[in-house]
């Protein structure tokens, strides 16, 4: 399943046109827009509002094994030309300083870019870098129901140092349009991958034991999936895994000790 997060509902209109998705009557936090495998939620201006996005979707859709994400949005650049699309490579937290490093789908023709989210407007643009106020709260949390390569940032270009164009919506709107093919081509690779990925599932006994360990919420449930399904296809032993885990005694240290043998484990890809 994937999911399109927007700030604006005009970031998200060519997206809904194109996919003729169609809105959720059901009386929802958030704006919702349905089609056969994808959902665009509609979050408001911010990392704040983004992240709650997030993980109010992936709870309501909490039935489904996985999950592939697309935050689509405009955003400031200082040398960029108004119009060009990017994809994220890496989003940085200007409050915290917190990094996050999606993996580019490997067949993207799309130039890369690093992203600076501020808690606020600026026209203090870098050259090196684009501006925006959603990106890291979406990582952040979209990265807690899904791997890396499954959690993607397209940006277009609305402002630069010549040329504000961010608060004309019918412009954004056009902006985004004009690369819509592109658009679509990225979230069909998306789409590929992510079944792919589901159909590595765990094998459901030794689920259902790491199930019982504890108490998960629904987000501890879909972060363990993500870190179990990910252990289990690295030929982590479930048995041997069990038997580390068995001695925590909350949701959260389980979750944790994951959360560093998935790290050991990566540093050495």
């Amino acid at each position: 399943m994937l999911i399109w997060v927007c700030a604006l509902h005009c970031e998200a209109k060519p997206v809904i046109d194109f996919y003729r998705l169609k809105k959720s009557q059901d009386q929802h936090a958030f704006d919702i827009y349905r089609g056969d495998d994808m959902v665009c939620v509609v979050s408001g201006i911010g990392k704040i509002a983004s992240a709650a996005a997030c993980a109010w979707i992936a709870a309501s859709y909490s039935g489904e094994t996985s999950f592939a994400w697309i935050n689509l949005g405009t955003a400031g650049g200082a040398e960029h030309e108004i119009g060009e699309l990017l994809q994220l490579n890496q989003v940085v937290d200007a409050d915290s300083g917190q990094c996050y490093y999606p993996a580019p789908v490997a067949v993207s023709p799309l130039a890369g870019s690093a992203c600076l989210t501020l808690s606020r407007p600026s026209e203090d643009y870098r050259s090196d870098t684009l501006f925006d106020m959603e990106a890291s709260g979406f990582m952040q949390s979209a990265l807690r129901f899904s791997s890396a390569e499954l959690v993607q940032g397209l940006k277009i270009v609305s402002d630069n140092r010549k040329q504000q164009t961010g608060k004309d919506r019918q412009r954004v709107s056009e902006l985004i349009h004009r690369h819509i093919d592109s658009i679509h081509h990225q979230a069909d690779a998306l789409l590929q991958l992510d079944g792919e990925l589901a159909a590595l599932e765990p094998a459901a006994d030794s689920w259902q034991q790491v199930l019982s360990l504890a108490h998960f919420s629904q987000t501890q449930k879909s972060r363990l999936r993500v870190l179990w399904r990910y252990l289990c296809n690295r030929d982590f032993s479930s048995d041997t895994l069990l038997r580390q885990l068995a001695t925590q005694n909350s949701a959260r240290a389980i979750l944790d000790t994951l959360e560093q043998i998935s790290f050991r484990d990566s540093e050495g890809l």
